[in-house]
C-alpha cells in the first residue's frame, strides 16, 4: 500500500515554482535514514523529509539537511538510478554535455537533473498523525525504510 505525503508549494522565482501536491510512494522508496519529527528541538541542522521525482513522477525521499544532500541520500541508497547517465550515454557525451551534468553520491555518479524536481513534505499532525508515528517507530527501531516499519 502507498504511502501519502503532501508536499510543500516552492516559489523559488519564476523558474523555479511548483505548487503544493499529493504525492504517494511505495513505502520501499521512503527511506528513513535520519527521521526528525515535527516540532523536535534537537534539529539544529534542519534536517526535512524531500520527495524527489522527475517529469514522470515521484521517485523517492529522503531526510536531508539541504537539497543537495537529498540527492546525495537517494542515489546512495540505490534510489536514484532514473537520475543517472547510461555508461552508453557517458561514452558518446561530449564535453559540453558532461559539463552540465551532477555529480551525486559519496561515488560521484553522473546524473542528468534536467527534468528532476525536489519538494519538501509537510506534515500537519491533525492530518499526518499516522505517518508521523510511524516514522517515530521507524526512528526507534533504526530501520532502513518505511517499508520495514
Amino acid at each position: 500500500m502507498n504511502t501519502t505525503l503532501h508536499l510543500r508549494p516552492v516559489n523559488g522565482g519564476p523558474f523555479n515554482c511548483r505548487p503544493a501536491a499529493i504525492v504517494e510512494l511505495p513505502p520501499e522508496r521512503i527511506l528513513t535514514n535520519d527521521v526528525r519529527l515535527p516540532h523536535d528541538r534537537t534539529n539544529i541542522h534542519k534536517v526535512r523529509l524531500f520527495v524527489i521525482g522527475h517529469e514522470f513522477g515521484p521517485i523517492g525521499a529522503v531526510w536531508a539537511g539541504c537539497e543537495q544532500d537529498a540527492f546525495d541520500e537517494l542515489v546512495d541508497a540505490g534510489l536514484g538510478d532514473a537520475l543517472l547517465v547510461s555508461e552508453e550515454d557517458q561514452e558518446r557525451a561530449d564535453d559540453k554535455e558532461r559539463d552540465e551534468w551532477a555529480h551525486l553520491g559519496n561515488a560521484g555518479e553522473p546524473a542528468d537533473l534536467t527534468h528532476a524536481w525536489i519538494q519538501e513534505v509537510e506534515f500537519v499532525p491533525e492530518r499526518d498523525w499516522q505517518l508521523i508515528a510511524r516514522f517515530a517507530e521507524a526512528r526507534g527501531s533504526g530501520v532502513e525504510t518505511l517499508n520495514d516499519v
